[in-house]
């Protein structure tokens, strides 16, 4: 599947319940943070299965970039430059499987879009408010041609969006998409080479009167100073995790940036 293809596909889910009426609600009053794994926020329950061991952190040959200045936010040149790298992650990304989010993607949620859980997550994850964002594709077999999504943000944003993001998930554990039920598990990652804020998402798309979920989106989404990280993978049931080594590894691309 080409690049343009499967960014579509991405994008079209990815896009949700962004204009659904089955979204609107009373606004969302930011709820305190959850406890780490088995215990997520009230209105969630646990994702399918238990974190994978993470086991040691990657060390490829690929050589960390040098730090910028403390304190900097990257750019979307110098994001380009701190994403996953052959070797660091399943698949290999081509020439072509990296492209950059044009300015009009970022803009800032609007008030509709704050005021309520569902479509405020699905914007958080599409980036809404971020300086600066990159999508990265990848080509294997598991799971489904991983995609992941890099962006930097100004000031406290990364904080902020990664905040809001929690309340969001916790106050979004179920919608309807056109006949279509979308369920939604989350829980923290508790490994000791992840940040405090990383969070494993499980994503159910089961089409009316289907005995079994559609198709499943897996995604684990961290904070790393200015910058949060997103990887996805999306596909059937019974669907392969997405790679907690190359979350990993990215984490340390980031921090070694920053100078974390």
């Amino acid at each position: 599947m080409t690049f343009d293809r499967r960014a579509a596909v991405l994008v079209a889910v990815l896009a949700g319940c962004l204009v659904l009426p089955a979204c609107s609600g009373p606004p969302t009053v930011v709820a305190a943070k959850p406890s780490r794994v088995g215990t997520p926020a009230a209105g969630t329950a646990p994702a399918a299965s238990p974190a994978e061991s993470t086991g040691p952190a990657p060390s490829p040959s690929v050589e960390l970039p040098t730090p910028d200045a403390v304190g900097g936010v990257p750019d979307a040149a110098r994001l380009l430059q701190l994403v996953l790298q052959r070797g660091e992650a399943v698949g290999v990304p081509g020439p072509d499987e990296v492209r950059e989010a044009h300015p009009s993607e970022l803009r800032p949620m609007t008030p509709e879009e704050r005021a309520n859980p569902c479509t405020t997550m699905w914007a958080l994850l599409r980036q809404k408010g971020a300086r600066a964002a990159i999508t990265q594709m990848f080509t294997a077999d598991a799971p489904g041609d991983p995609v992941h999504f890099l962006a930097s943000y100004s000031g406290t944003g990364a904080e902020t969006t990664f905040a809001q993001l929690r309340t969001a998930l916790a106050a979004c554990p179920r919608q309807n998409d056109e006949g279509r039920e979308v369920t939604v598990r989350y829980e923290d990652l508790d490994g000791a080479e992840f940040p405090e804020d990383t969070v494993r998402i499980r994503m159910t798309f089961r089409d009316e009167g289907a005995q079994a979920p559609t198709e499943v989106m897996e995604r684990i989404v961290t904070r790393v100073g200015a910058c949060i990280s997103d990887l996805v993978g999306m596909g059937p049931e019974p669907h392969t995790p997405v790679s907690e080594q190359a979350v990993l590894r990215q984490i340390q691309r980031l921090r070694a940036a920053q100078g974390l």
